[in-house]
């Protein structure tokens, strides 16, 4: 290094072309050279020209990707199921405006192959020719340009890619399996041995599970509170209070280190409800493959164990397909052959919109991707397109009525007076009027009693963005009381077929039920249905008070903030308040105050706007919606308490039935071990306002929730599947703690 720098130190200095420059020691003396800097600049340079380098190179990577003329790729086509070269053209030419390159520029030409160049040429000189062509006779593409998920990039192509192969990969398990069959019901002449009266009808309470999370399962704890509050109100309940005094002597014969019927507090019960019903109950699950344990793709992460849980409970599970395949099931010559005939009819079922119109108003806009629909469905609502596997509980024929509720729903008291109607029981001539509270809102029909009542809805004016009294308006997704018919369920997958939903501008099924909250799913395919395609004068539907049924505490005005929110107490401390306009469009809507109603007046609830249960949802303190909230959440604690002490009610003489719904209600006895119910009492030790949550809570949010203590016997794979999941979590901590 000494030699080097002697003799930079002795070369002349000159001035002219090809002269030799001076050493950098010679430019002054007060600049001293350090080596280290030198090797940093250096490294500086090479990464800029690396970086360089890799940005060129995956630029070229991208347009030479979208140049694939002579193998198109099937998947993202329009009408022949190719892009053609016309769009991949219209791709190179897209990006050549990002990055502000055209033909002129030389490294453009040098750099990239003619094949592209010539790509870009033939498409202006095509561009120019259509705009000489007359339009097209389908629907003309609106101005108005909206974000699409148009395959312009690897990325979504690969996005796209991505849930089609999942949902083909669904499709699948229908190659080995069938849906479910509804276990055969009791006899209609089947009469009650204690008293001889004819038993009456079972109503079907039907739910839905797309996923199943292992690690985190406390939504099921909703389901099992759920199922007790059906029970609880349902007909063959008697009181828990006579229950626990006909189980006293029992109690103190239990082998356990508890006295249980000083345990026992009554005052931490529900207060409403409770004496049963006049209808009989069946609850049922339906299932995805997602969340089936019959899935061979669900036995690496356990995502089976949800519907054991919930069959163990008391649910029966029914596996059942989409209504219709979100995409085109490939023939059976590209997969594996199948001797499955119902994997067959599934295949030849269509796809979503199939048979969409080519011309008139409802047509596809020619510059609007087939798929588009699908692929926007798959991300609609909170579920997406599983949302519309609801739709199967018209295909509940095997009984008179069935009842769709979400997991985070309660029955505060029985249905009764509204099955009472929808069977035409509420008097003998049917002309008498009920007292059923009807909703008040602007698309409320008048009920006509005097005819059969096929459909009971409430309609959701939170998810409505611009309230007035002809907007659009979604039916709530978490109630519905249907009576079951296979002609309407088949007509439902008739319009999932013709896809007529208008996407841009997005005015939604018909082009008149869009722009709201599930528009694209079960919340907007409901009213579609019911005010357009069913043949006039065939349904007889209601809308029910939501305050009644499927109470949720909302507030009938907008809000100042961005999301609906309830009436605050303090407006700036909250930092929001109310508007003057309804959200349903009227000027006065004070008559459906939801937030001001008290549950003792309410028959179903629905925890949405007072948030989760299981989450120790705090019940919006600061607000009118409040108090509520704060009886709706001590409700659902109070059922989950009953659900424990039945549970822990001591009978020597039961004995389980092989089949559960054959004594449907002896769901007893599941807490035996001593250290089960040592945990169920620790579990009612939490310190958070005890009045309202009954010790279940520790802390608002999911992390202080105290979870169901689980029956003995019911959830030993469940255990195994979390301690697995645990053990395996600790191994990626311990290989990331690690040091290299």
């Amino acid at each position: 290094m000494q030699r080097r720098r002697q003799n930079q130190e002795s070369l002349p200095v000159t001035n002219g072309p090809g002269a030799q420059y001076p050493s950098i020691n010679s430019l002054g003396s007060s600049f001293s050279p350090s080596p280290k800097l030198d090797v940093i600049k250096l490294a500086i340079v090479s990464l800029v020209i690396i970086l360089i380098n890799a940005e060129l190179l995956a630029y070229r990577v991208l347009v030479l990707q979208s140049v694939t003329t002579e193998a198109p790729t099937s998947e993202f086509s329009l009408e022949s199921k190719s892009m053609t070269e016309h769009d991949s053209a219209s791709v190179i030419v897209s990006r050549s405006k990002k990055y502000n390159i055209n033909n002129n520029n030389p490294h453009f030409s040098q750099s990239y192959p003619r094949k592209v160049m010539k790509q870009i040429a033939s498409f202006k000189r095509n561009e120019k020719i259509d705009k000489k062509q007359p339009a097209t006779p389908t629907r003309a593409p609106s101005k108005k340009k909206t974000a699409t998920y148009a395959p312009t990039t690897v990325r979504r192509l690969n996005r796209v890619q991505y849930f089609k192969h999942k949902e083909l990969k669904n499709y699948n398990f229908w190659k080995t399996n069938y849906p479910d069959p509804v276990p055969p019901l009791p006899k209609d002449e089947d009469v009650n041995p204690s008293t001889g009266e004819k038993l009456p009808p079972i109503i079907a309470y039907v739910t839905t599970l797309t996923k199943c999370a292992p690690s985190n399962m406390d939504y099921l704890d909703g389901a099992a509170v759920l199922l007790h509050s059906i029970r609880r109100n349902s007909y063959g309940w008697a009181p828990m209070q006579q229950q626990l005094k006909e189980n006293q002597q029992r109690e103190r014969e239990q082998t356990t280190n508890h006295n249980l019927s000083n345990n026992f507090n009554p005052k931490s019960w529900p207060n409403y409800g409770g004496n049963g019903g006049r209808y009989r109950y069946r609850a049922y699950v339906i299932l995805n493959p997602d969340a089936s344990p019959k899935n061979e793709a669900n036995k690496d992460n356990n995502s089976g164990d949800c519907a054991k849980i919930l069959e163990n409970m008391g649910y029966t599970v029914l596996h059942r397909p989409p209504l219709v395949p979100l995409y085109e099931i490939p023939p059976s010559n590209e997969l594996a052959a199948t001797n499955n005939t119902y994997y067959d009819e599934l295949q030849k079922s269509g796809y979503v919109g199939e048979q969409r119109s080519i011309y008139g108003p409802l047509s596809r806009p020619h510059d609007e991707r087939p798929d588009l629909l699908s692929y926007n469905m798959l991300n609609d609502g909170c579920c997406g397109y599983d949302e519309l596997l609801k739709l199967h509980v018209y295909g509940m024929v095997e009984h008179g009525l069935a009842v769709h509720l979400d997991f985070d729903s309660l029955l505060l008291r029985p249905m009764d007076d509204l099955f009472d109607v929808m069977l035409g029981k509420h008097s003998s001539n049917g002309k008498s009027v009920p007292t059923l509270p009807i909703a008040k809102g602007p698309k409320t029909k008048k009920p006509d009693f005097s005819k059969p009542i096929h459909a009971a809805f409430t309609r959701d004016y939170n998810s409505v963005k611009d309230p007035n009294p002809d907007a659009p308006v979604g039916i709530q997704g978490g109630f519905l009381v249907v009576k079951p018919s296979l002609e309407v369920l088949d007509r439902f997958k008739t319009i999932l077929r013709r896809g007529e939903f208008l996407l841009d501008p997005r005015k939604g099924w018909g082009g008149k039920f869009g722009g709201f909250e599930g528009d694209m799913t079960f919340q907007g395919i409901l009213p579609y249905y019911y005010e357009m395609v069913a043949p006039e004068g065939e349904h007889n539907e209601i809308e029910l008070d939501r305050c009644i049924y499927n109470q949720m505490a909302d507030n009938p005005r907008k809000s100042t903030h961005r999301f609906p929110r309830a009436t605050p107490l303090d407006p700036e401390k909250m930092g929001f308040s109310d508007t003057t306009k309804c959200r349903d469009g009227r000027k006065d809507c004070s008559d459906t105050d939801c937030q001001r109603v008290h549950p003792r007046d309410s028959v179903t609830a629905h925890f949405t706007f007072c948030h989760k249960p299981w989450d120790c949802s705090d019940g919006l303190p600061g607000t009118v919606a409040h108090e509520t909230c704060s009886v709706l959440l001590r409700e659902w604690y109070g059922v989950r308490r009953e659900l424990e002490d039945w549970w822990l009610l001591k009978d020597p003489n039961f004995k389980r039935a092989k089949t559960w719904w054959d004594n449907i209600d002896d769901q007893r006895n599941l807490y035996w071990k001593a250290e089960t119910v040592d945990q169920v009492y620790e579990h009612r030790s939490g310190s958070l306002n005890v009045s309202t949550y009954l010790g279940y809570c520790d802390s608002f949010g999911e992390n202080g929730y105290r979870s169901l203590t689980h029956p003995d016997g019911w959830f030993e794979e469940q255990e195994k599947a979390v301690k697995k999941e645990l053990k395996h979590q600790h191994k990626l901590e311990n290989a990331i703690n690690k040091p290299w």
